[in-house]
C-alpha cells in the first residue's frame, strides 16, 4: 500500500532514497533550501570509484550509467612522492590474498624495512593472532601504523596521502579503526575491489542529472527554495514540518537527509536534550574542502590521479574535456582538511594549483588556461577523529517514522559519496519494510 514520504534534503542521500522509495510506489516529496538539487556534489569533480564501492555501483546500474563506465578502463593510482619520484601502485588481475602480498611487495613507494612489517601484520591479521586490538576506534592512525613498524617516512608519504584520500584527513586526525577499515575494504579484499574508475564527468553530469531525470518521471514532487524551520513531534512520532514560510506538511514517514548542524536546529529542545541519539550530534563536526578547476588548453590521453606529498593541494585528476578530447584537458586540484586555504584569493589558489600541476604534470611550456573555477566549502564533509565513529546515528531515529541518512551517518565508511548513496538505501529499505 503506497505511503507518503517527506525528505528533507536533495543531496544525494535524500535523492537515492527518493528513488528507491518512488519505483515501489511510494508518494514522495524532497523539501530543498537551494535552487537545484545535489547538495555539495552540485560543482564536485569526477568521483573515485572503487569496485568495492557497491552501492554507488548499484545506482550507476540503475540510472543506467552503467554504458559510461563499462568501456572505462582502470584509473591507476600513482604518487607523486616529495624527492619527485613517481610511483605507481599497481593493479593486479589476481585472487585474494595474492593481489596484495604480490602488490605490496613490488610496491617502491615503501622502503623494504615498511614492507616486510606491513606484509608480517597482514599475515597476522589475516589469521586473527593475534586478533586486532579493540579501541582502534579511539586511536589516531598516525599512532596505530608507528605501532604495527611503519616508519615516519612511510607514513608522511604513502600513507598520509591515502589517508586524505580517503578520509579527507591527515594521519594525526582520522581514527585508526575506520582508517583500517576503509584499507581493507578498498584495497586488501581481492583485485575486483581495488580496480579503480574515474569517469571524466564531474558528479552533476555523471550521476545528478540522471537522477534528477529519473525522479521526474517517476513524478517525485521536489520543492526548491525550500527551507525547513521546524519539525513537530507528538509522543513518539513526528507530526509535521514547518516550512519558514509558514507552510505546514505532513507524511506518514519523515526522513532527515541533511547535515548534522542543519538537523539539531529543527528538533525541540525536549528531543535533543532526552535522547542520546540527538546529543550526540553535537560531538560531530566537519572539515572543509577547497577546489580549484582549470580547463587547459593541452590535451590529456587519459585519465590520472595522483596523490601529491608536501604540496599544497593532496590529489589532482587529469582528465580528457569530453567535448575537445584532442584540444583540451580539465584538471581538478583538490585539498582536504586544510582551513588556512579558505581565506586565500581565488587568484592565489589559481597559482597554487598551477605550481602543483606543473609537478604532477611537467611540461615544456606551461598550457594556457581557458576557464577557472574555485570552490571553497568551510564544511565539507564529517571529520572522521577518534571517538567519531561512536557518534553517528544509525538510521532509525527513536521515533518510529523519522529517519536519519547522509554520508556522515553510520554505514561503516568514510563520509564518501558510498555512505551517503548507502544511508539512502538504507533507509529507503526500513520504510519499504513496513507497510502502512
Amino acid at each position: 500500500m503506497s505511503q507518503s514520504v517527506l525528505i528533507l534534503g536533495g543531496g544525494i542521500a535524500g535523492l537515492t532514497a527518493a528513488l528507491s522509495l518512488a519505483a515501489k510506489g511510494h508518494s514522495v516529496t524532497v523539501i530543498e533550501q537551494a535552487d537545484a538539487l545535489g547538495g555539495r556534489l552540485r560543482h564536485a569533480p569526477p568521483p573515485i570509484l572503487l569496485e568495492a564501492h557497491t552501492a554507488t555501483w548499484s545506482l550507476i546500474k540503475t540510472l543506467g550509467q552503467d554504458s559510461v563506465t563499462r568501456p572505462l578502463r582502470h584509473t591507476p593510482l600513482e604518487f607523486l612522492q616529495s624527492t619527485g619520484a613517481r610511483i605507481q601502485f599497481l593493479h593486479l588481475p589476481l585472487p585474494s590474498p595474492l593481489n596484495t602480498l604480490l602488490g605490496t611487495t613490488l610496491f617502491q613507494g615503501l622502503s623494504m624495512r615498511d614492507r616486510w612489517h606491513l606484509l608480517s601484520f597482514l599475515e597476522r591479521t589475516w589469521e586473527q593472532d593475534p586478533p586486532l586490538p579493540n579501541d582502534l576506534d579511539a586511536r589516531v592512525a598516525d599512532e596505530w601504523l608507528t605501532s604495527i613498524g611503519q616508519s615516519e617516512q612511510a607514513r608522511h608519504g604513502v600513507w598520509n596521502s591515502l589517508a586524505r584520500l580517503l578520509l579527507g584527513a591527515a594521519l594525526p586526525q582520522i581514527s585508526a579503526g575506520l582508517f583500517m577499515r576503509t584499507l581493507r575494504r578498498c584495497f586488501l579484499t581481492g583485485a575486483r575491489a581495488t580496480k579503480l574508475i574515474v569517469p571524466p564527468h564531474g558528479l552533476d553530469t555523471f550521476l545528478l542529472a540522471p537522477l534528477r531525470a529519473q525522479l521526474d518521471r517517476m513524478g517525485v514532487r521536489l520543492k526548491l527554495n525550500a527551507t525547513a524551520a521546524q519539525l513537530r513531534f507528538s509522543h513518539n512520532r513526528v507530526t509535521e514540518v514547518e516550512l519558514a514560510d509558514r507552510t505546514r506538511l505532513t507524511a506518514d514517514w519523515y526522513l532527515s537527509a541533511l547535515p548534522p548542524q542543519r538537523l539539531t536546529p529543527l528538533l525541540p529542545e525536549r528531543v535533543v536534550t532526552h535522547y542520546a541519539y540527538f546529543q550526540q550530534l553535537s560531538r560531530l563536526s566537519e572539515s572543509p574542502l577547497v577546489l580549484v578547476r582549470l580547463h587547459l588548453d593541452h590535451p590529456a590521453q587519459q585519465t590520472q590521479l595522483i596523490l601529491l606529498e608536501g604540496k599544497t593541494f593532496h590529489w589532482i585528476i587529469r582528465h580528457p574535456d569530453k567535448e575537445l578530447h584532442q584540444q583540451a584537458s580539465v584538471v581538478w586540484a583538490v585539498a582536504v582538511g586544510e582551513p588556512t586555504l579558505l581565506p586565500e584569493s581565488k587568484e592565489e589558489l589559481v597559482r597554487l594549483a598551477l605550481e602543483d600541476m606543473a609537478a604532477a604534470f611537467p611540461a615544456t611550456s606551461p598550457p594556457r588556461v581557458l576557464d577557472i573555477d574555485v570552490i571553497r566549502l568551510a564544511s565539507a564533509m564529517l571529520a572522521t577523529k577518534p571517538g567519531a565513529q561512536q557518534c553517528r546515528p544509525i538510521p532509525t531515529s527513536p521515533f518510529t517514522n523519522f529517519l536519519v541518512a547522509g554520508a556522515w551517518t553510520d554505514t561503516g565508511w568514510p563520509a564518501n559519496l558510498e555512505s551517503a548513496i548507502l544511508s539512502g538505501q538504507r533507509s529507503a529499505d526500513v520504510i519499504l519494510a513496513h507497510p502502512a
